[in-house]
This record gives C-alpha cells, structure tokens and sequence, in this order.
C-alpha cells in the first residue's frame, strides 16, 4: 500500500509540476514566436545564451524535450498498478534520448560551462527584494538540471545496485525540485525579459 501511495504522489507531482510548466511555455509562446522571426547572428557566441535569439529557441524545445519525456513515467506509473501490457524498454530509450538531447539544449542555453554568470546563485537570491531578488534561481536551475541528468545517467547505466537505489532518490527529488526552480525561471523570464 505504501509504495502505490507513494508512486501515486510521484505521478501527482510530476502532473502537477508538468501542467505548470506547460501553462508557461504556452503563455511564453508569444515571446518564442518572435524569437523565430528575429534573425540570428550566427558569429555571436552570446547568441546561443539565454534572452538571445538562438538560445532561447534551445530552451523552448529543450524544456519541450523534457515534458515529452516524462510519457515514460506514466507508462511506468500505469503498467504497475493497472497492469496494463506495454514494452518499457523502447519508450525508457525514447525518455533517455529525448532527456539528453533537452538537456544539451537547455544547457547550452544556460551558457554552461562558459560565460556561465550564474555559477555562484545564491549571492544573486535575495528573497526581500520580490522576484527580481530571485534572479539567482537562473544558476541554480542549471546546477539542479546537471544533478538530475547525472543522477538519471547513473540510474540507467550504472552496474552497482546500491549506487542505483541512491541515484533513484536523488534523481526522484531533483526531478521534483527542477519542475520548481523552472517555473520560477520562466516566470521571471516572462515578467522581466530585459534582466540578465
């Protein structure tokens, strides 16, 4: 009984956490829908970053990306407590594929490694200020996506079982806590488009 509840909750927070983020990214359309119009300077490295033409197209189909991912989770979710009959292995590769390629996109987005202005987030939150003191949420969002793609990575290839009971954990709440942080970054990002 314990661990339907807890599947349960898990398939209620990724519900919950997937309908925000798809309410975002569909009221940041407008500002996508531009971003394709604009033309972009291909000579730029600052062009493939966040706010820039290129980058933020990476965003909107890397965020995308991993929305669509999550189909796997639900299969997982109904195949286990509604018995229905479903082959995993194909669609835990499409999840794998569609994660690792969403995440290159949203890193690269990010400015990771290089030009990374965010590396340090917690000087740049200050809770007092309103949501412009939340600008910090930026890096943290990006650290938060290296540890759930990380933890994910280890959860799927790795061989030892105790580091991939670990690595589940770590890869369920970092999951739950990136759902957050991105909704918070995508609303800052659609209330203050012009801070960087």
């Amino acid at each position: 009984m314990a661990i339907k509840q807890e599947s349960l909750i898990d398939v209620a927070a990724r519900i919950l956490g997937i309908a925000i983020l798809i309410t975002l990214l569909v009221y940041a359309y407008p500002r996508f829908y531009s971003a394709l119009l604009e033309a972009p300077n291909y000579l730029l490295i600052d062009e493939f970053k966040g706010g820039n033409t290129i980058g933020f197209r990476y965003a909107y189909v890397g965020a995308w990306m991993l929305i669509i991912s999550q189909v796997y989770v639900f299969l997982k979710y109904f195949i286990r407590n509604f018995r229905i009959r479903i082959k995993l292995a194909k669609w835990l590769n499409i999840h794998c594929i569609l994660n690792t390629t969403g995440f290159a996109l949203i890193i690269i987005h990010s400015g990771f490694p290089y030009s990374f202005r965010y590396w340090e987030p917690f000087t740049r939150i200050n809770v007092f200020t309103g949501l412009e003191g939340l600008i910090g949420i930026r890096g943290l969002l990006a650290w938060v996506l290296l540890l759930a793609f990380t933890s994910g990575f280890l959860n799927r290839y790795g061989s030892n079982l105790k580091l991939k009971r670990i690595s589940n954990r770590i890869h369920f709440y970092s999951i739950l806590i990136l759902y957050a942080l991105a909704c918070i970054h995508i609303l800052l990002s659609i209330t203050f488009p012009e801070t960087r």
